[in-house]
């Protein structure tokens, strides 16, 4: 039963829940390090698998239950893609 609905911009790590012969099948967003929103797997919630470890922006629908929060994510921005190339400094 979904206790509270709303929209938001969430910034977290994205990190999987679940593994099925070594294939991520679940994902979770993982903000300030400590609340975690299980990713809904829908078009723009599964191309989340290739930025496992990165850093995202996200908008979309959060759905909180006693348990567990959701997030159904309508875009994202990923945030930690550094440009190494022609940068000696680093």
């Amino acid at each position: 039963m979904t206790l509270d609905m709303y929209e938001d911009t969430l910034y977290g790590q994205v990190l999987p829940l679940d593994w099925e012969n070594d294939v991520v099948t679940g994902i979770i967003l993982l903000v300030d390090g400590e609340e975690e929103f299980i990713v809904k797997p829908d078009k723009v919630g599964g191309r989340l698998v290739d930025h496992l470890d990165r850093w995202i922006t996200a908008e979309g629908i959060v759905e909180e239950t006693e348990d567990e929060s959701y997030i159904k994510i309508r875009n994202f921005k990923v945030d930690d893609e550094f440009d190494y190339a022609g940068d000696d400094n680093w």
